[in-house]
């Protein structure tokens, strides 16, 4: 096993994601960070160049649990190492309308299907 450390962030493109991954970046506990998220992060991948940092993006476009876990299976298949997961998805402002269950698809569902996908944690 590698001395390497990752971390794996779940929820990077909301302002709690964003400002882990910030930290995340300027810390250096950790040589890679990846992201999983629906769409790519351009604001990231620039702070990881400035910083000299490696951020992979998983990108999950259909982001249901089942995908979500294939997605992150994907994204850790070839790192060797310690990995740390960090979910800091959930429902933001704008949700009044939603219906429990559309809460409760993202708030616990997707989150599990994140928690369960790897052994190393």
């Amino acid at each position: 096993m590698s001395d390497a450390r990752t971390a794996i962030v779940l929820g990077a493109s909301g302002s709690v994601g964003g400002a882990l991954v910030r930290a995340l970046l300027h810390d250096g506990a950790f040589d890679m960070v990846i992201t999983l998220g629906r769409t790519s992060l351009p604001d990231v991948l620039a702070m990881a160049r400035a910083t000299g940092r490696e951020v992979r993006e998983q990108l999950v476009p259909d982001m249901t649990p089942a995908a979500l876990a294939a997605a992150t299976a994907l994204a850790l298949r070839d790192i060797d190492g310690d990995v740390a997961a960090f979910s800091v998805l959930g429902i933001g402002a704008g949700t009044a309308n939603m219906s429990i269950d559309a809460h409760r698809a993202v708030d616990v569902e997707l989150n599990a299907a994140f928690a369960r996908r790897d052994p190393r944690w």
